[in-house]
C-alpha cells in the first residue's frame, strides 16, 4: 500500500501556529492570512513483480501566501519541518495579485513497506 503522503503534509501544516488556513484547495475568497496550499504527486520507483509498488517518488508542493509582510520565516519553518522527515527542495518567489507568494516544493523517496525516506 502506497504511504498516505497528503496526511502527512497536513500534519506538518497544522503544526505551524502562525498559518491561518490550511487546504488542499484554493478559497473561494482570501481573506485568511498568512495560507498554505498544498498539492501531491507521486510516480512508482519499483513496482515489484506482482505489480506491488513498493518505492514511490512524492512531490510535496506549497504555495504560501500574505498579503502583508515578508514570508521567509515561514518558508524557513516549512523547509525545517519538511527536513524533519527526510524531504529536501527548494523555494521560488512567486508574488501575484496583489499577495506575496512563495511556492515551495519538496522530493523524497518512499520504501512503502518500511516507511523510510530516501533523497
Amino acid at each position: 500500500m502506497i504511504y498516505n503522503m497528503s496526511t502527512e503534509v497536513m500534519r506538518i501544516l497544522n503544526r505551524i501556529a502562525s498559518l491561518k488556513l490550511r487546504a488542499a484547495d484554493y478559497p473561494d475568497t482570501w481573506s485568511q492570512f498568512p495560507a498554505a496550499i498544498y498539492r501531491t504527486a507521486h510516480e512508482p520507483v519499483y513496482i515489484d513483480a506482482d505489480q506491488i509498488e513498493r518505492q514511490t517518488r512524492w512531490t510535496i508542493t506549497v504555495e504560501l501566501y500574505t498579503d502583508t509582510g515578508s514570508l521567509t520565516g515561514l518558508t524557513e519553518e516549512l523547509r525545517s519541518a519538511f527536513a524533519l522527515i527526510g524531504f529536501s527542495g527548494g523555494t521560488t518567489q512567486s508574488n501575484t495579485a496583489g499577495l506575496r507568494r512563495t511556492i515551495c516544493t519538496f522530493n523524497a523517496v518512499i520504501d512503502n513497506d518500511l516507511q523510510r525516506v530516501y533523497h
